[in-house]
Formats: C-alpha cells, structure tokens, sequence
C-alpha cells in the first residue's frame, strides 16, 4: 500500500495554498488514491462527454475546492468525481458514465490531525483511508457492470450433455433378485429424469404384457409384488402369520394387494373401506 501513496508531498506542494479545511485535505488523499491507480484528471465540471482531445494529467486543476465536481479518465471510460461536505466529513460520489453506476465513501473529518506537515502527521490513518477509498469508490466503478453480470449467470446445460459421458447410478433399493423400482433403459442405468414414468403409464395392461416378457422390467411402486407363490413360511396364505394369532372375526388388511395372493379369484372383491360403500354398490345397472 505504500507504492498508492506515493507522490503527496508533490501533490500537496502544489495546492497547499488552496487547502481551507479538513474536507479539502481528503479530496486531496480522494484524487492521490485516483491518480495512483490509472484515473488521469482532464479538467473540472460534471459533462458526460469525451471527445478523446482532452489533456490528461495527474494534478488537480484551479477551482479543484470549489465545488468538488471533478472530472477522470480511466482506460478511455469518463468518470466524474461529485463531493459534498459535511460538518464532521465529506461524503464522495464517483460515476461511471457509460454505465451509470455509482460509487460512494464517507470520510470523517476528524481523520485529518494537521494541515501542514508530513502526510502521516496530518492524517494518522492515511493507509487505511486509502484501502476505504479503493475499495469503497473506485473498485466498485471500474469492474464492468456487464461483465459481473454476464459471470454471475449460470450457462444453461442441455439434458443430452448431461447424459453425455457420465454413468448413471444404479438403483440402490432392489431387493436381492427382485425387480427394480421403475423402468430400466436399455443400458442397464438408470434415467435419474424418468422417474415415476410407468405410474402414468395409460395402458396398465401393455405395461403387464412387457412385464411378462421381461420380468426385469417393474412398475413405477417402490414395491413391487412377489409374482411367484408364498415364499413366507405360516399363517394363512403367504402372510408369515402364524394359524389362531388372528381372533375369529378379525379385520386385518394383508401386507399385499389382496388380488396377489395365492388361491383362484372369489367374485368380485370389496375395497376395504372404513365407511358403508355408496348406494347401489353392487347394482350392475347403476
């Protein structure tokens, strides 16, 4: 930080006779900070135009103080410099005039000690109020507004790239044997996009036809029934309950759809309802 604040004593030599307040000292350090980092001063005013002709230079023009309205070139961009003082500070707007945007540092008066002397006796804190200044004023103008746009925008991604090169998980929940949650595509991978496509699936009965031909292939349940006999040892059916532990009478719902278990069809069956079914239930005219 020291190479920022490099050239005051020629910078103050040059106005001492000009300074008339504390606030004048900081626009002093304001343009020494400006000047130490690219901005080259062209003259005094607030215009918002360049026509290239202008003389460019690292001292403050005659009137610098008398309304702060100074005006910068940096890397061919116009920026103007607009103060306004405070009774305990001065506050320090610098545009960027091709884009319109605005940066502002608010320095405190009592920061300046002296007014004649070295740069460290009449402002104590001069390397600190210079870090405020670059970050505060100046970093915030120069970076384009268009380009931290453009990089804070995320490239959109096509779903084929997504595919391209990249091996798909495999289900993790498939019981050893047993079918898999949901359709398989033809590599064997799953389609992390296609979940849940066989529950839409408008013709259930195609899907069965499939499903006979390659057992592999499941419906879009995360369970998905047993389609050989009963495989779990006691009980009625393949329930895995053991004979007399459900009382006489007893309303219990199987662990499976009722029209999976083993045994030949019994006419027609009733959901298991909580409540008495609608009138006419069982009316085939209805």
């Amino acid at each position: 930080m020291a190479s920022s604040l490099f050239g005051w004593d020629l910078l103050y030599g040059s106005v001492a006779k000009d300074i008339k307040n504390n606030a004048d000292i900081l626009v002093c350090l304001t343009h020494l900070a400006l000047v130490s980092n690219g901005f080259k001063c062209i003259g005094l005013g607030e215009s918002k135009n360049i026509d290239g002709s202008e003389s460019k230079s690292e001292s403050l023009p005659k009137g610098w103080n008398t309304e702060y309205a100074i005006r910068y070139v940096y890397q061919g961009k116009l920026y103007n410099l607009k103060a306004t003082a405070l009774d305990d500070g001065i506050i320090i707007n610098l545009v960027r005039v091709d884009e319109r945007t605005v940066s502002l540092v608010q320095l405190n008066s009592r920061q300046v000690s002296e007014r004649t002397g070295t740069l460290d006796e009449m402002i104590p804190d001069n390397r600190k109020i210079v870090e405020q200044i670059k970050k505060e004023l100046i970093d915030k103008v120069v970076i384009s507004v268009k380009k931290r746009d453009s990089s804070c925008q995320t490239n959109p991604v096509s779903v084929s790239s997504r595919h391209s090169g990249v091996e798909a998980p495999r289900y993790p929940y498939r019981a050893p044997g047993g079918p898999v949650a949901g359709p398989l595509p033809a590599s064997g991978l799953v389609d992390p996009f296609n979940y849940g496509r066989s529950d839409l699936n408008p013709f259930p009965h195609l899907q069965r036809v499939i499903q006979d031909h390659n057992p592999s292939v499941g419906g879009g349940m995360l369970f998905q029934p047993s389609r050989i006999g009963p495989t779990l040892p006691g009980g009625p059916g393949n329930l895995g309950i053991a004979p007399g532990s459900l009382p006489p009478g007893a309303r219990f719902d199987p662990f499976r759809p009722p029209d999976l278990l083993p045994g030949p069809r019994g006419g027609p069956r009733r959901p298991d309802n909580d409540e008495f079914p609608p009138p006419g239930y069982d009316d085939m005219y209805m």
